[in-house]
């Protein structure tokens, strides 16, 4: 067998591998992500619904949400545009999450990032939601971007502390074997599993997914 063949094989092996550890991290995932964006979206209502600047913002917001069920993207996207810079506490965040949804939603993935990008590089947001479209950003190029580019993102939220320390890592580890970092992967994994303060389904997770690479 040529070593090309060989390789093609393993690059071929890795990327099932990574498929199936995502179909057991991605529900996970997903679902908080999900949960923390209508956290925010529930503060902001319940918090400014009733002042006129915020008012204006929550009824635009709610225009462009009715266009999106409606199938009229374009204008959807046009109008969060248009929202994008507002100073309206907490609009900022669900603007770039929904921007980056719809754009997911048409298989625009470089839209989506930079629509979340946007967001990181906001120094009016809070750290940990610039955090968490770090990690989304991160989520969506996971199986495209080079090891380095995903442990840039990455790497500065796995550092002690962090509000998303435990998920920023397993997707490094994810990234690390689904470019043949196979001993990286494994290290990361083992700080998760081994680490006094993970959930427990963070560490049943990180033992799971060493058996794809023993």
């Amino acid at each position: 067998m040529s070593e090309e063949f060989i390789r093609g094989v393993d690059e071929d092996l890795r990327h099932k591998q990574l498929t199936s550890m995502w179909k057991k991290l991605g529900p996970y995932v997903i679902t908080f992500l999900v949960g923390i964006v209508v956290f925010v979206a529930g503060n902001v209502t319940l918090k400014n619904y009733n002042e006129s600047k915020y008012a204006k913002i929550a009824d635009q917001y709610s225009k462009a949400e009715q266009q999106v069920e409606a199938n009229q993207i374009d204008a959807a996207l046009k109008m969060l545009q248009g929202l994008a810079d507002t100073d309206v506490d907490g609009y900022q965040i669900l603007i770039a999450f929904k921007e980056a949804e719809i754009e997911l939603g048409r298989g625009n993935k470089d839209q989506a990032v930079i629509a979340l990008d946007a967001l990181v590089n906001s120094s009016s947001v809070d750290k940990v939601y610039r955090d968490l479209a770090s990690l989304k950003a991160a989520m969506i190029v996971l199986d495209t971007a080079s090891y380095d580019d995903i442990k840039a993102r990455l790497a500065p939220l796995t550092i002690e502390g962090n509000s998303w320390k435990y998920m920023a890592k397993e997707l490094l580890a994810m990234a690390a074997l689904a470019n043949g970092k196979g001993e990286e992967a494994k290290r990361l994994l083992i700080e998760l599993e081994q680490d006094l303060e993970a959930p427990h389904n963070v560490k049943s997770r990180a033992k799971d997914f060493q058996s794809v690479i023993e």
